[in-house]
């Protein structure tokens, strides 16, 4: 009896320790996300607004939400190896005028590479620009 526990306790750790790793990520990067602020030479031409922080929510189905000051847009978004992410472009409502940060944070989204997470900070890298820096809001 000792013996068929002892093989079942075995086959549940030899089965949990195959799990991908990008499954891991994934549920790490779920859920709601404020854009904070960007790292990049062009920063200072994109002021954040105080009263408005654009939140982005990724989905457990590959979409994602994107909150701004007044628009609402939907997207899709996909890991690849390691830290690779691709982020498609957003569909947006145009209601109105949405700040200069929340317009800049769109059209960076479809052009992230890769992503670094640590705690309850993301950061979403594009290539010859910069990043920006996301805190977590929720799951």
């Amino acid at each position: 009896m000792k013996i068929t526990q002892l093989l079942f306790l075995l086959a549940l750790v030899l089965l949990s320790s195959c799990r991908d790793k990008d499954n891991n990520l994934d549920d790490s990067i779920l859920g709601k996300w404020e854009i904070k602020e960007f790292m990049s030479l062009e920063s200072v031409l994109y002021a954040k607004d105080a009263d408005y922080s654009p939140i982005i929510e990724f989905n457990d189905d590959g979409t994602y939400s994107l909150q701004l000051d007044r628009n609402g847009c939907v997207g899709s978004f996909e890991f690849g190896d390691d830290d690779a992410i691709s982020i498609s472009a957003a569909g947006c409502t145009k209601i109105c005028c949405d700040s200069d940060f929340s317009e800049k944070a769109t059209a960076m989204l479809p052009q992230v590479e890769r992503f670094v997470l640590q705690k309850n900070e993301l950061e979403l890298h594009v290539p010859g620009w910069g990043w920006l820096v996301l805190n977590k809001v929720s799951n």
